[in-house]
């Protein structure tokens, strides 16, 4: 017995499911360019030049896009040539009379949507969602836009991707969400912060190895809807370090650090009972040459063997660097695989190249 699957079904399977892939991004319709950032880059202008216009057009077009999709595929099923409902045996009124329901509702979810971005345009998008969530700051918004662009391309900020479909961006003033059809902005002075959950997943049924994800509530003081965002365990010390509030958490909840965080802390533990190095209060370093944010405060001193004993050397270079740079300096010079090992291995300065262990590192005290 042979049989074969009709045109219309053929056609409506493979619509919906491109459509579907082409509403939730998958990473490989991301890798292949079939996007809205992609099709209609020409028409949205450059994000990293004008990031708030490039999103109040982004969300204009997504929304048109989208609404578009019931109507496109009404249009191609004209070209099929069949109902592609023959297989229910109802009559033929009843597929008529159910296209015509389909396509007016089709119709008029384009419309709606047509009507709705054109009242966004309306008075230079002064009714656009973007607009008004940045006029609760200023009521000179274009000027704001201007500052929070500028944010924008500064190299330092926090980005995330929890999602295909949504990211987040946190700059030296604002926190930003993005979505498929919205933008929140939110100033960093007018919001609290919270530890909502965590929520942790395994890798694999067959790994023990697991990834942790948490969840923070933004609950802003001005005119907004609170929200939430979604980090992943590993990011949440970064983001905290972008943020000029405090972030609550309740203390029952255990939020997982990476190793190098791990590490970092066991290495200021030890350099605090390594001997001090005692100069003369009028001895000046200035400020880390890592962060230059810090005060240089540690001496590679070889204290670690006697002179002659060991693969650690004397470091003649004058303090540099502060305590976190020289630790995080410590730890990228390790096996990344083989975190297990990097209290008792070596490093090298970050000047002359002399090795040194965690035992060699020393604070600086005047007097």
């Amino acid at each position: 017995m042979s049989w074969s699957i009709s045109p219309a079904i053929a056609f409506s399977f493979f619509y919906w499911l491109v459509s579907f892939c082409f509403i939730a991004s998958p990473t490989e319709f991301q890798s292949a360019g079939f996007t809205i950032q992609s099709l209609f880059s020409n028409l949205l202008g450059s994000e990293m030049l004008n990031f708030v216009d490039y999103h109040i057009r982004r969300t204009s077009t997504t929304v048109i896009f989208h609404a578009s999709i019931p109507l496109g595929y009404f249009i191609g099923m004209t070209f099929v040539g069949e109902s592609g409902l023959d297989f229910l045996e109802i009559s033929e009124w009843a597929i008529h009379t159910g296209w015509q329901i389909y396509f007016y509702v089709a119709v008029g979810i384009f419309l709606g949507a047509t009507t709705l971005v054109f009242y966004w345009y309306m008075n230079g998008w002064t009714n656009h969602p973007i607009v008004q969530n940045l006029s609760l700051y200023s009521q000179q918004w274009k000027e704001l836009a201007m500052a929070v662009n500028a944010e924008f391309r500064s190299i330092d900020k926090y980005t995330s991707s929890p999602s295909s479909s949504s990211s987040l961006i946190v700059t030296d003033n604002w926190i930003i969400k993005s979505g498929p059809y919205n933008v929140v902005f939110v100033h960093q002075d007018f919001v609290r912060l919270s530890v909502g959950k965590t929520e942790e997943y395994h890798v694999s049924p067959n790994s023990l190895t697991t990834v942790q994800y948490v969840r923070i509530n933004v609950q802003p003081t001005k005119k907004h809807k609170p929200f939430g965002i979604r980090i992943m365990s590993t990011d949440y010390t970064e983001f905290k370090a972008k943020l000029k509030v405090e972030v609550h958490a309740d203390p029952s909840l255990t939020i997982h650090r990476t190793s190098s965080e791990l590490f970092l802390e066991a290495f200021k533990d030890q350099v605090l009972k390594n001997p001090l190095h005692i100069v003369d209060r009028m001895e000046q370093y200035g400020n880390c040459i890592g962060c230059d944010q810090k005060p240089a405060s540690v001496k590679l001193i070889k204290q670690c063997a006697d002179e002659n004993e060991g693969d650690c050397e004397n470091c003649n270079c004058n303090p540099l660097w502060c305590l976190e740079c020289m630790g995080r300096w410590y730890a990228s010079r390790q096996d990344q695989s083989s975190p297990e090992t990097w209290l008792g291995s070596f490093a090298t300065c970050p000047m002359c190249r002399a090795h040194f262990c965690m035992l060699d590192v020393s604070i600086i005290q005047q007097t």
